[in-house]
């Protein structure tokens, strides 16, 4: 349904009532280097497997030993316990100990039921003009003029001064009004850490503690309304039809001391709350910024029921139900090399991010073993968009192609990452584009570095502008020694013409973060280059970094608003033919992408892969297509047949 801009007030637009509070899909700042997109280092490029990890180490049912502690080194702060109010990446390690969802996914992407025993779609619908209308309640306006309520928005109605709450969502599903609905059974019999029986009211109430959350636009971009049908049975709404919602309706599940007990602050030791999930295991004890430690889940519940409960699994007679690890220690050790050290040290087993240069010697080693897996992420430059002369996209363009894209991945990443030269990495091209090499062929012109094209249209941008060169701006990001690197290379490259004066200044990645995030960033005019790392759907990837719905959130933070790509991309996510035609998906995007490249709003940097770097003590490891998981997943996960264990004295 194309947008219609001559709307008129008591009508409502689909992007006016079908906009909601917020962007697309879980995603997070990725505080750490990510890795390799070559089986060797130096390599580049290679075809894309189903299975994005490489090299899978794979171990033997009757090899595995039990028991010991596992000494994970993470290289940032945990920015919060409760992953409703965390956008960090590095902080999902510790959140997939402990909590666990309806579904789960694979290194593939592949959707699989986990706490749920099935999740079906039931119904998709197409959900006319104007549907919300009779449910919405009238709101006040802040000082910027923007809607506001106490209760969760889900969808403003700016022209009417109206939105829909989660109070009102109920009326309307009840009413047949929405867009798509999931039905999950759930398995009977799994409790959380405190003896609680997980069932259905869990499920529907859980969505409750994303209310004005952290991650809150995440969710309530897509997210009506849920119900429990009896104990064991859930229905779930979404807003509109939604190509994603397979895997972006399903929440994390908490207990009702989370729900009821702890409204409005987040289950963290900090404040004096115990995070309290279904996971594997237990939250133990928390040492401020120094190390959490976490012990094994005596009742867990797939222990309990087998794995023959998981109606998809299909593997050997044997596999272990839960992981064999007794403890985990989180050591929080924001300095590259110092991490690097405490391995060489034996004072960790496993770890991620370390800089690029030290892969060789861990590839090279009998002691260490390097874990490379193709990850959905990129590193990017955001600029001050609503300061000028970064209003203009012709400067913006123009930087885009002095960025030296193949000399950061190949002298900054030691050829353990690869070139962007489109907004979109290639672990999501199979929903996200109509002809991804096409597409990469078509945009490369326009992405790589191209001095003299660049110089041409920054002369035109300054003399029409009349700005005053060089242009004095400072680079800001997080202290991973890579990221350092490609920011000072950027700042140089920049710096060497005569349009630009560049400095670079660097912060502890969460206090860069929260700096990023405050309301009045984007008036200062600095040029943010930092990590997402995304999720298997194309949407996360445009929302993110581009959505006003996300300003505040991860990862909006200069207040990028491309309204006409909204609507495209809108129509490749939120539309019945998007949900059964993914040929139409891939072509509405692709038209949004070359869009992004056109406003230049970001520029993609390099794409990685995440590497981890490990002792061969511990076996079996493989790491995960998204940093948040490399903990949890190299631990245990059926979906792979995913196990690793301690082998020392």
């Amino acid at each position: 349904m194309p947008y219609d801009a001559d709307t008129d007030a008591s009508t409502v637009s689909r992007r006016r009532v079908l906009k909601t509070a917020g962007a697309s899909a879980v995603v997070a700042f990725a505080g750490c280097n990510a890795g390799s997109d070559g089986a060797e280092q130096g390599e580049s490029g290679g075809e894309q497997s189903l299975d994005p990890v490489r090299e899978r180490a794979e171990v033997a049912v009757d090899d595995i030993q039990e028991g010991g502690t596992l000494r994970f080194g993470l290289g940032a702060g945990i920015d919060s316990f409760d992953p409703s109010y965390s956008t960090s990446a590095p902080a999902g390690n510790v959140h997939g100990l402990v909590y666990e969802g309806l579904i789960t996914q694979d290194a593939a992407g592949t959707v699989y039921p986990w706490l749920a025993r099935t999740w079906e779609r039931v119904e998709v619908q197409e959900v006319e003009d104007g549907a919300y209308e009779p449910y919405m309640v009238s709101a006040e306006t802040d000082d910027e003029g923007n809607l506001v309520a106490d209760d969760q928005i889900i969808i403003r109605n700016p022209d009417a001064g109206e939105v829909l709450t989660v109070n009102e969502a109920p009326d309307a599903v009840e009413d047949g009004t929405y867009g798509i609905q999931y039905q999950a059974e759930l398995h009977e019999g799994v409790t959380f850490h405190n003896g609680e029986e997980m069932t259905a009211e869990h499920v529907a109430r859980s969505y409750e503690v994303l209310e004005n959350s952290a991650i809150s636009a995440q969710t309530f971009d897509s997210f009506l309304y849920a119900e429990a049908v009896d104990d064991y049975t859930v229905n779930i709404y979404g807003q509109e039809p939604d190509a994603e919602a397979d895997s972006q309706l399903p929440p994390t599940v908490y207990p009702m001391a989370h729900i009821e007990d702890y409204p409005d602050t987040a289950a963290d030791p900090r404040n004096d709350l115990t995070p309290i999930g279904t996971g594997p295991f237990e939250f133990e004890s928390y040492e401020a910024e120094q190390r959490a430690q976490f012990s094994t889940f005596d009742d867990y519940w797939l222990d309990d029921l087998g794995l023959d409960a998981l109606e998809w699994w299909d593997g050997p007679e044997g596999f272990p139900t839960s992981p064999v690890v007794d403890d985990v220690t989180v050591s929080i050790v924001t300095d590259d090399a110092t991490r690097a050290a405490a391995l060489n040290n034996n004072e960790i087993d496993l770890t991620y991010g370390l800089t690029s240069d030290t892969y060789s010697e861990y590839r090279s080693s009998e002691e260490y073993r390097l874990s490379v897996t193709n990850a959905g992420a990129y590193n990017f430059l955001q600029y001050p968009v609503t300061v000028s002369p970064w209003d203009d996209p012709r400067i913006r363009r123009g930087v885009n192609q002095l960025i030296p894209r193949a000399q950061i991945a190949e002298n900054i990443y030691n050829g353990y990452r690869n070139p962007a030269y489109t907004p979109l990495p290639e672990l999501a091209a199979a929903e996200g584009s109509a002809d991804y090499d096409a597409l990469v062929e078509e945009l490369r012109p326009e992405t790589e570095q191209n001095t003299e094209a660049a110089t041409e249209l920054l002369g035109e941008a300054v003399d029409d502008l009349g700005v005053e060169t060089p242009i004095e701006a400072t680079i800001e990001t997080n202290t991973s020694d890579d990221r350092v690197r490609e920011a000072e290379l950027i700042a140089q490259v920049m710096s060497n013409t005569e349009f630009f004066d560049i400095s670079v200044e660097t912060f502890e990645f969460t206090t860069f973060v929260q700096r990023i995030l405050g309301p009045e960033y984007y008036q200062q005019g600095n040029i943010v280059l930092i990590g997402l790392s995304g999720t298997f759907n194309p949407g996360s990837f445009y929302d993110a970094v581009n959505s006003i719905d996300n300003f505040g959130q991860c990862c909006n933070f200069q207040r990028v608003d491309t309204p006409d790509l909204d609507e495209i991309a809108t129509e490749a996510r939120f539309s019945v033919e998007a949900v059964e035609d993914p040929a139409f998906r891939g072509e509405q995007y692709d038209q949004v992408w070359r869009g992004l490249i056109e406003q230049a709003p970001n520029s993609y940097t390099v794409f990685g892969t995440n590497v981890s770097s490990l002792s061969t003590d511990y076996v079996g490891h493989n790491t995960y297509t998204f940093s948040g998981g490399i903990l949890p997943y190299g631990l245990h996960d059926p979906t792979d047949q995913q196990v690793a264990y301690l082998d020392r004295e």
